[in-house]
């Protein structure tokens, strides 16, 4: 099996997406591999490279301590096994056999606050201001002094 696994100095990372590298393991071959996430003005840019990785390297399962209910949403929608670390867990000593798997979805945290990035399209509504059809507002016919 494959394992992606984010990492910040050689410990599980505590949030997946946000991890500056990520530990691609094989198992079967016993080898490794660190990637360095480039760094991108918003986070989804990590995330769509997070995606690419998975995608690359046929990776089968990975290791998170938190993720957010988004990203596990998109993990879970590609057949991925989603396994959970204990915290400050080395890489290195990982038993991929004694993690627990995330069933749900409701095991990923929800965002701090709604962004329009990673697909997510708001609507945007015209201000009632600058628009003149506007029919919350009467015409103003005559100002008075």
């Amino acid at each position: 099996m494959i394992y992606a696994i984010p990492t910040r100095d050689f410990q599980v990372a505590n949030h997946f997406s946000r991890s500056p590298n990520v530990v691609i393991f094989d198992d079967e071959h016993h080898t490794h591999q660190l990637i360095q996430l480039v760094e991108t003005p918003s986070q989804c840019g990590k995330k769509k490279q997070w995606v690419e990785i998975l995608n690359a390297y046929q990776v089968d399962a990975v290791v998170v301590r938190s993720i957010g209910k988004k990203m596990l949403k998109r993990l879970f929608d590609m057949q991925m096994k989603v396994l959970v670390s204990p915290a400050k867990a080395q890489v290195q000593h990982l038993d991929f056999n004694t993690l627990e798997e995330v069933k749900s979805i409701e095991y990923g945290r929800e965002p701090r606050k709604q962004s329009s990035c990673c697909g997510s399209k708001k609507s945007a509504k015209p201000s009632m201001l600058l628009n003149p059809a506007s029919t919350s507002f009467g015409a103003i016919k005559r100002i008075s002094k």
